[in-house]
């Protein structure tokens, strides 16, 4: 099974494919988020749950309700068959050769595509820690768990990226640089520094040798401003000719357009200047 995004993000832009329901963190079921997808227009929608992991994580699906998601997509795909195409994914983070969208129980799995993202972050002694969700909790992380070594985090984080990149397995690059969104709490001015930069560059370069779409991340526009990536780095992706996928990455069901309209049309006027 499988479904080639890049053909998708090319006939419309009514789409979405990253979201969460009750199977990871999401807030709302996977039948009132399909049916809100349906009301908003969508032709094409995807379930991408954080997929099952070997580190315990309250905001990821166990292991023992994968095949009840499985029946659930088939269920709904029946449902609106014909009304909108229902795609069945997973966000499967990068935790090392042993652990990522490369590996073969997510290359057989039933799915459409892979959605490769990172939100851990291993710290100097190979602890995993998840950088995302709450300032507070990450600022105690740092502190903590990573030494006061903010530096570490974010660079750390980058090299996780790029080495899911290298090794592959995966259709859509996730918000690849949300750390920015605690760290830069933290460090104002870390999104200007040069090294900063530098390692938004690898990411670039090491995805425009690939098929990889990239997401443009709108979750965080209505209550943050912003966008991941950053929109100061899209005319790198335009520069590079990077297929891009406008995602809400939705946990409600009154999300799923979020943020969507304006960076669509944020990006279309970026893009008349190239």
């Amino acid at each position: 099974m499988a479904t080639d995004i890049r053909d998708i993000i090319k006939a419309t832009d009514a789409y979405n494919l990253h979201a969460h329901t009750q199977y990871c963190d999401g807030r709302d079921t996977m039948d009132a988020i399909a049916a809100a997808a349906q009301e908003a227009g969508m032709r094409y929608f995807a379930f991408t749950p954080h997929s099952p992991l070997p580190i315990v994580s309250p905001c990821n699906m166990d292991m023992d309700k994968v095949g009840e998601y499985y029946a659930r997509t088939d269920k709904l795909r029946e449902l609106y068959n014909g009304k909108m195409e229902l795609l069945r994914s997973f966000e499967v983070d990068y935790l090392g050769p042993d652990f990522g969208p490369h590996i073969d129980w997510f290359q057989k799995a039933p799915l459409d595509f892979r959605l490769g993202s990172v939100h851990f972050v291993p710290n100097q002694e190979g602890i995993w820690f998840d950088c995302d969700g709450r300032f507070e909790r990450f600022a105690g992380y740092v502190k903590d768990a990573y030494k006061g070594d903010l530096r570490y985090v974010v660079e750390k984080y980058f090299e996780q990226v790029l080495t899911m990149i290298e090794r592959g397995g995966f259709d859509l690059l996730g918000h690849f640089d949300k750390i920015a969104g605690n760290a830069s709490e933290a460090w104002p001015e870390l999104e200007d520094e040069g090294w900063y930069e530098a390692l938004v560059d690898d990411v670039v370069s090491h995805v425009a040798s690939t098929d990889v779409v990239v997401e443009i991340n709108t979750k965080a526009y209505a209550d943050k401003g912003r966008f991941y990536p950053a929109e100061r780095w899209w005319g790198k992706l335009i520069a590079a000719g990077v297929p891009i996928a406008f995602d809400s990455d939705a946990h409600w069901a009154s999300k799923i357009e979020a943020g969507r309209a304006e960076a669509m049309e944020k990006f279309a006027q970026l893009k008349k200047k190239y």
